[in-house]
């Protein structure tokens, strides 16, 4: 550990100067030695910082000596994949000099492939260090697995070839691990390669290929253990769990950080602006979606997804989406100007863009109606803006119009009378403005009389239907009618002088 933490100290000041040293060089004369590969285990953060100051040409020989390395764990695990399958013929084989000779083949096929990686991993950890001026460590002494020293002394135990499998598989599981902990450390040198113009495609695909889990149908057990390895593993199923309960953390704490700011934000409007309530909802649900929408990136990283491309593609895309959405837009721009005109709020009853209700909810492209039978009625902004508006209750006070009509025959004055006793007598009816009362047209049927009580808007409806229904009470106590529509019909006929005569008819 302490060589570690001093080579890594060491690589972080050298891979700051390297860019210094560069300049005095000629790349084209001696080969670029890797520097971030002196340890093959380096924290992630601390490669970020290494790589950052290294130039194009730098990465691209860092990428290619990382690249290196995971293709040859690639290849080591190839090979005890084949000693796997060399198993399988072993337990399959009814000689036993010929289970001890694949046996041994498949030992020979896994030690060749680890002395090969291990090999070369020292080749270029050495070539690191000695660019740096960092010794190299003493090596340490490695106790021999119990288990196979156990099958070395007894190459014909019957249970040899199961147990040689089962270590197998157990290294593969590792080795895919270390796989996994190669391309983590791969992709911060071409992240930082591409940032600086560097093509990273066939790294990517490479990548892509070789990723995840390999599975054998054909072998039930070495399924199993591949599965189950991979979920117990710390590079595959515990993380993928961590990082699904980090993205789940975040966007809960994004609800909870959103819902905070709306209410706040609410708060600020309403003491401070004095905004409608339309305007106080629609920024305060705006500024709550940002909050979303930002939590919900930085959650995307928690599993580990590059949301780079995907904001360069919304970039890209904006002027399509603008074309596509030039109506959307038209409802935007006519929102903003009912927010900043006001012609109606929360609670109002407005007859707009055909519709008659109370507005319930507003956002930049419509507007939610309550109707009084309880539909709920979205009405493009567009639609509103562009057509005359009549907000019914924008006044705490309002006329309320009634007509009645009676007879000719009738004393039009005692109903006159009559309709004054009435609206004087409700509780509801203001006294100022005075209500009118007055008789104002001759009709083809009837003598019709204008009452036009005042009320406060919200007892409009009640001071029209209880006084129509108690004049038409007082009218029929009165004995005074109230005509239906009719039409008096006059025939003639011709006498025998050629006059017309009247008949009744």
């Amino acid at each position: 550990m302490p060589f570690r933490c001093l080579a890594i100290g060491l690589l972080l000041a050298t891979a700051i100067a390297m860019p210094l040293w560069a300049q005095d060089e000629n790349p084209a004369e001696e080969k670029y030695v890797p520097i971030t590969t002196v340890d093959l285990e380096i924290p992630l953060d601390q490669l970020k910082i290494m790589v950052k100051p290294l130039t194009k040409q730098e990465l691209e020989g860092e990428a290619e000596t990382w690249f290196k390395l995971l293709v040859t764990k690639g290849k080591q695990i190839s090979a005890v994949q084949r000693g796997v399958k060399k198993t399988n013929e072993a337990m399959a084989a009814g000689d036993e000099s010929a289970a001890k000779h694949l046996l041994e083949q498949a030992k020979e096929v896994k030690d060749k492939a680890e002395a090969l990686v291990e090999e070369e991993a020292k080749e270029i950890t050495d070539a690191a260090q000695e660019k740096l001026g960092i010794e190299d460590e003493p090596d340490v002494n490695v106790e021999p697995n119990p288990d196979e020293a156990e099958a070395e002394e007894d190459p014909m135990n019957v249970d040899l070839a199961a147990n040689t499998k089962d270590r197998l598989l157990d290294d593969i599981n590792s080795l895919q691990d270390q796989r996994a902990a190669l391309v983590d450390r791969l992709e911060v040198v071409l992240y930082s390669l591409e940032k600086k113009g560097g093509d990273v495609e066939e790294y990517r695909k490479y990548i892509l290929a070789v990723s995840g889990i390999d599975v054998d149908t054909s072998d039930a057990k070495a399924t199993w253990a591949a599965i189950t390895g991979w979920l117990l593993s710390k590079e595959g199923g515990q993380r993928l769990f961590w990082n699904v309960a980090k993205f789940l953390l975040i966007l809960l704490i994004s609800w909870v950080v959103a819902k905070i700011v709306q209410w706040v934000t609410n708060w600020l409007l309403e003491k401070k602006l004095k905004l409608s309530q339309l305007a106080e909802q629609l920024i305060a649900r705006m500024i709550k979606d940002i909050v979303l929408v930002i939590g919900f990136a930085i959650a995307l990283t928690a599993l580990e997804i590059d949301i780079t491309p995907v904001i360069a593609a919304i970039g890209a895309t904006g002027l399509v989406v603008g074309l596509a959405l030039q109506g959307t837009l038209s409802n935007f721009a006519s929102g903003l100007m009912i927010l900043v005109n006001r012609p109606f709020d929360v609670g109002d009853v407005v007859t707009a863009g055909g519709i008659t209700g109370v507005i319930d909810q507003m956002n930049l492209v419509s507007t939610r109606f309550k109707t009084f039978d309880n539909q709920t009625i979205y009405v493009p902004n567009n639609e509103i803006w562009n057509n005359v508006i009549t907000n019914i209750t924008a006044n705490h006070t309002r006329r309320v119009d009634m007509e009645f009509g009676i007879g000719y025959d009738d004393d039009f004055e005692k109903a006159e009378q009559i309709i004054l006793d009435v609206v004087n007598g409700h509780e509801k009816v203001l006294k100022k403005p005075e209500p009118q009362v007055v008789t104002h047209d001759l009709g083809e049927s009837s003598v019709n009389i204008v009452c036009r009580p005042w009320a406060k808007t919200s007892d409009w409806w009640q001071v029209k239907t209880e006084v129509t229904r108690e004049v038409k009470r007082r009218f029929d106590e009165a004995g005074i009618s109230i005509p239906y529509p009719q039409q008096d019909v006059h025939f003639y006929s011709i006498n025998k002088e050629g006059h017309p005569v009247e008949k009744e008819g």
